[in-house]
């Protein structure tokens, strides 16, 4: 975009204006990715000030313009990856004693998607923080698998073959939660609910369960 790459070479010039523009127009994408990464409870803010300063001290490795976004992406994920790894996932989302996730606060017609939400998390919380890394990019942020392999610094071909071995570890996980299946199998693909902290409340209903429709996960189980 030409505003990307005015921006790109601002930065890259070292013009001081351009780190408050790139603070005020990129900050929402980094605390959206942070809070997807950890689930509620996160401190996105806090984060977000760390993805910055390595960003800009990394600018300049950026070639295209145009990869502006995914460049930042790349450099969030690799960020929220290391948190994961120095501390338990489990202080960072707040889970109380007993592994569960706090309360947040929705509507209490969205009750069964905040419970979703939080078995979906719990389920993250057990991976390992590249899977998670994956997981978040492609199903959560939506991320094509050319962007997932860019923003973790992999080939294409390697990208779609960790991504696939991420996903099948999950997927065994989260089979194994016939109610957060059975959520998923009801929910319809384009149901959206009020967003808690940058997180979507209702879960994507596309999101494969060993890349198979849910419904008939659970009938070959059963």
């Amino acid at each position: 975009m030409a505003d990307d790459a005015a921006l790109v070479a601002a930065l890259q010039a070292r013009d001081q204006r351009a780190y408050a523009q790139a603070w005020t127009e990129l900050g929402p994408m980094v605390r959206r990715l942070v809070s997807r990464f950890f689930g509620p409870g996160a401190e996105p803010l806090d984060l977000s000030q760390e993805v910055f300063v390595r960003f800009f001290r990394r600018i300049d490795e950026l070639r295209n313009p145009e990869g502006l976004r995914g460049f930042l992406a790349g450099i969030c994920l690799g960020v929220a990856r290391n948190e994961a790894r120095r501390m338990r996932v489990r202080r960072w989302v707040s889970l109380t004693p007993a592994g569960e996730l706090p309360e947040v606060s929705v509507p209490s017609s969205d009750i069964e998607a905040r419970q979703a939400m939080q078995r979906l998390y719990a389920a993250l919380n057990r991976a390992n923080a590249l899977d998670r890394s994956l997981y978040v990019a492609r199903y959560l942020e939506k991320m094509e698998v050319e962007e997932v392999a860019r923003a973790h610094d992999l080939s294409f071909g390697t990208a779609k073959r960790r991504l696939a071995r991420a996903t099948a570890r999950l997927n065994r996980i989260l089979e194994r939660d016939a109610a957060l299946v059975s959520y998923l199998d009801r929910s319809p693909v384009s149901s959206r609910a009020p967003v808690v902290a940058d997180v979507p409340a209702r879960l994507p209903a596309h999101i494969p369960l060993a890349g198979r429709p849910a419904r008939a996960a659970m009938k070959e189980r059963a």
